[in-house]
């Protein structure tokens, strides 16, 4: 049983969740047309049309905004949950012990106090400067603490590696008929999935 769940969670935590945060991504990008344009200049100056590999990624800066900017608005893992070990008290609430006590990523990343006009895809928020002085848990699209996901780093790597490949060779456009909606299951999909049309780059 141990090797089944450690093995769903591999599944999951590798491909399910990285899949829909890209489709998420995409989507973004095809509605916002100069942050499509910012990406395509990044890749231009530091890839000129390469595969990029993980030696790019330090020079990929505004291509890991973008992925972050999405995951701050579609984070999959959309509702985090934990069960209080002992009596507790957080910010004069009692928790008891035993208590299911959750928290959503989804909703804490559109709190207008901590992101200024929350329903605007902006990656420019993850520039260091303005990323400054954030609280630590205003964005946690992998949780936090010693329950991090043990998949950050991976896939950060993944998306921006498949990001790059991707917007170099093709632009997506979404169909303007299709509607996008969330489905927030275990992960948060698109809820009619993302039906878009796939245009070659003449470049």
């Amino acid at each position: 049983n141990h090797l089944r769940d450690e093995s769903m969670t591999s599944l999951i935590a590798w491909h399910e969740t990285v899949a829909s945060s890209l489709a998420w991504t995409l989507y973004l990008l095809a509605r916002n047309p100069d942050a499509e344009a910012k990406l395509h200049e990044e890749l231009a100056r530091e890839l000129d049309g390469r595969t990029p590999t993980a030696d790019d990624l330090p020079k990929l800066k505004y291509t890991e905004m973008v992925f972050q900017e999405a995951l701050r608005l579609y984070p999959p893992a959309w509702i985090i949950s934990r069960k209080a070990l002992d009596d507790d008290e957080i910010d004069g609430c009692r928790i008891p012990k035993g208590a299911l006590v959750v928290t959503s990523p989804y909703v804490t990343h559109r709190m207008p106090d901590l992101w200024p006009e929350p329903e605007t895809f902006r990656p420019e928020r993850f520039s260091a400067e303005e990323a400054q002085g954030r609280h630590r848990y205003a964005y946690y699209p992998f949780g936090g603490g010693p329950r991090l996901c043990i998949g950050n780093g991976f896939a950060m790597v993944e998306a921006a590696l498949i990001i790059a490949t991707v917007a170099q060779r093709f632009k997506l456009c979404n169909v303007s008929d299709h509607p996008a909606a969330v489905e927030p299951g275990v992960t948060l999909r698109p809820k009619h999935g993302l039906k878009m049309r796939i245009e070659r780059r003449s470049n």
